[in-house]
Protein backbone atom coordinates (compact mmCIF):
# COMPACT_ATOMS: atom_id res chain seq x y z
CA UNK A 1 0.00 0.00 0.00
CA UNK A 2 2.82 2.40 0.85
CA UNK A 3 4.41 1.75 -2.54
CA UNK A 4 1.16 2.63 -4.30
CA UNK A 5 0.90 5.87 -2.35
CA UNK A 6 4.49 6.78 -3.28
CA UNK A 7 3.78 5.96 -6.93
CA UNK A 8 0.68 8.15 -6.91
CA UNK A 9 2.73 10.99 -5.45
CA UNK A 10 5.42 10.56 -8.08
CA UNK A 11 2.95 10.30 -10.94
CA UNK A 12 0.42 12.89 -9.88
CA UNK A 13 1.56 15.33 -7.25
CA UNK A 14 5.30 15.83 -6.88
CA UNK A 15 6.93 18.35 -9.23
CA UNK A 16 9.27 15.91 -10.97
CA UNK A 17 11.98 17.70 -12.90
CA UNK A 18 13.68 16.19 -15.93
CA UNK A 19 17.07 16.85 -14.37
CA UNK A 20 16.16 14.38 -11.64
CA UNK A 21 15.56 11.65 -14.21
CA UNK A 22 18.08 12.72 -16.80
CA UNK A 23 21.12 13.56 -14.70
CA UNK A 24 20.78 11.85 -11.32
CA UNK A 25 20.74 8.29 -12.66
CA UNK A 26 22.82 6.13 -14.97
CA UNK A 27 20.74 4.14 -17.45
CA UNK A 28 21.98 1.03 -19.24
CA UNK A 29 20.95 1.04 -22.89
CA UNK A 30 19.28 -2.26 -23.74
CA UNK A 31 20.58 -2.37 -27.29
CA UNK A 32 24.21 -1.28 -26.75
CA UNK A 33 24.63 -2.01 -23.00
CA UNK A 34 26.34 1.40 -22.59
CA UNK A 35 25.75 3.40 -19.41
CA UNK A 36 24.57 6.94 -19.93
CA UNK A 37 22.46 9.65 -18.38
CA UNK A 38 19.48 11.03 -20.27
CA UNK A 39 20.45 14.70 -20.36
CA UNK A 40 19.88 14.77 -24.13
CA UNK A 41 16.12 14.58 -23.41
CA UNK A 42 16.08 17.97 -21.74
CA UNK A 43 14.27 20.62 -23.77
CA UNK A 44 11.85 18.30 -25.55
CA UNK A 45 8.53 16.71 -24.58
CA UNK A 46 9.15 13.13 -23.46
CA UNK A 47 6.93 10.10 -22.88
CA UNK A 48 8.65 7.60 -20.58
CA UNK A 49 7.08 4.15 -20.58
CA UNK A 50 7.99 1.57 -17.95
CA UNK A 51 7.59 -1.93 -19.38
CA UNK A 52 8.31 -5.49 -18.29
CA UNK A 53 8.52 -8.92 -19.92
CA UNK A 54 5.27 -10.76 -20.59
CA UNK A 55 3.20 -7.57 -20.58
CA UNK A 56 0.60 -7.58 -23.39
CA UNK A 57 -0.62 -4.11 -22.37
CA UNK A 58 2.93 -2.77 -22.83
CA UNK A 59 2.83 -3.97 -26.44
CA UNK A 60 -0.46 -2.15 -26.98
CA UNK A 61 0.94 0.99 -25.31
CA UNK A 62 4.00 0.84 -27.57
CA UNK A 63 1.76 0.83 -30.65
CA UNK A 64 -0.02 3.94 -29.37
CA UNK A 65 3.26 5.75 -28.62
CA UNK A 66 4.59 5.00 -32.12
CA UNK A 67 1.38 6.34 -33.67
CA UNK A 68 1.44 9.51 -31.57
CA UNK A 69 5.11 10.08 -32.39
CA UNK A 70 4.20 9.89 -36.08
CA UNK A 71 0.96 11.92 -35.92
CA UNK A 72 1.82 14.79 -33.53
CA UNK A 73 2.87 18.10 -35.03
CA UNK A 74 5.31 18.72 -32.17
CA UNK A 75 8.19 16.34 -31.62
CA UNK A 76 7.51 13.81 -28.85
CA UNK A 77 10.42 11.71 -27.65
CA UNK A 78 9.28 8.24 -26.46
CA UNK A 79 11.64 6.35 -24.14
CA UNK A 80 11.18 2.84 -22.70
CA UNK A 81 12.48 1.80 -19.27
CA UNK A 82 12.53 -1.93 -18.61
CA UNK A 83 11.86 -3.43 -15.18
CA UNK A 84 11.57 -6.89 -13.60
CA UNK A 85 14.00 -8.75 -15.82
CA UNK A 86 17.65 -9.31 -16.61
CA UNK A 87 19.20 -7.72 -19.70
CA UNK A 88 18.45 -10.65 -22.01
CA UNK A 89 14.83 -10.92 -20.89
CA UNK A 90 14.32 -7.16 -21.29
CA UNK A 91 15.91 -7.20 -24.75
CA UNK A 92 13.53 -9.97 -25.80
CA UNK A 93 10.59 -7.99 -24.40
CA UNK A 94 11.81 -4.90 -26.26
CA UNK A 95 11.89 -6.93 -29.49
CA UNK A 96 8.25 -7.98 -28.90
CA UNK A 97 7.33 -4.34 -28.23
CA UNK A 98 8.74 -3.39 -31.63
CA UNK A 99 9.81 -0.12 -29.98
CA UNK A 100 12.15 1.76 -32.37
CA UNK A 101 13.05 4.48 -29.87
CA UNK A 102 15.53 4.62 -27.01
CA UNK A 103 15.23 1.85 -24.45
CA UNK A 104 17.05 1.39 -21.15
CA UNK A 105 17.03 -0.78 -18.08
CA UNK A 106 15.54 1.24 -15.23
CA UNK A 107 18.22 1.88 -12.58
CA UNK A 108 17.60 0.05 -9.28
CA UNK A 109 18.14 3.33 -7.40
CA UNK A 110 15.32 5.00 -9.35
CA UNK A 111 12.99 2.06 -8.76
CA UNK A 112 13.80 2.07 -5.05
CA UNK A 113 13.16 5.80 -4.75
CA UNK A 114 9.86 5.41 -6.62
CA UNK A 115 8.84 2.59 -4.28
CA UNK A 116 8.92 0.07 -7.13
CA UNK A 117 6.72 -0.35 -10.16
CA UNK A 118 3.56 -2.22 -9.09
CA UNK A 119 2.28 -2.84 -12.63
CA UNK A 120 3.06 -1.93 -16.21
CA UNK A 121 2.75 -0.03 -18.41
CA UNK A 122 3.36 3.16 -16.49
CA UNK A 123 3.75 6.39 -18.45
CA UNK A 124 5.34 9.63 -17.27
CA UNK A 125 4.77 12.60 -19.56
CA UNK A 126 7.30 15.43 -19.30
CA UNK A 127 6.91 18.76 -21.08
CA UNK A 128 9.75 20.59 -22.85
CA UNK A 129 10.67 22.24 -19.54
CA UNK A 130 11.13 18.81 -17.99
CA UNK A 131 8.13 19.12 -15.70
CA UNK A 132 5.84 16.18 -15.07
CA UNK A 133 2.63 16.84 -17.00
CA UNK A 134 0.86 13.65 -16.06
CA UNK A 135 1.47 10.09 -14.98
CA UNK A 136 -0.60 7.06 -15.95
CA UNK A 137 -0.75 3.55 -14.57
CA UNK A 138 -2.02 0.94 -17.01
CA UNK A 139 -2.84 1.24 -20.68
CA UNK A 140 -3.63 4.79 -21.81
CA UNK A 141 -5.70 5.41 -24.92
CA UNK A 142 -4.47 7.23 -27.98
CA UNK A 143 -7.09 9.96 -27.49
CA UNK A 144 -6.00 10.67 -23.92
CA UNK A 145 -2.33 10.81 -24.86
CA UNK A 146 -2.97 12.99 -27.89
CA UNK A 147 -4.87 15.43 -25.67
CA UNK A 148 -1.85 15.68 -23.38
CA UNK A 149 1.01 15.49 -25.87
CA UNK A 150 -0.28 17.07 -29.07
CA UNK A 151 -3.18 19.37 -28.25
CA UNK A 152 -3.22 20.83 -31.78
CA UNK A 153 -3.75 17.43 -33.44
Amino acid sequence: MLRQIVLVLVCCAMPLQAAQLTRDYQFQALRSQKLTNLSHLEGQPTAIMFFEPECPWCIKQSVVLKKIHKDCSQSIHPVALGVNGDNLTLKRALFRLDFPFEAYRAPPKLLKEMGGIPATPILLLLNANGELVKGYRGFTSEGELKAQLCPTA
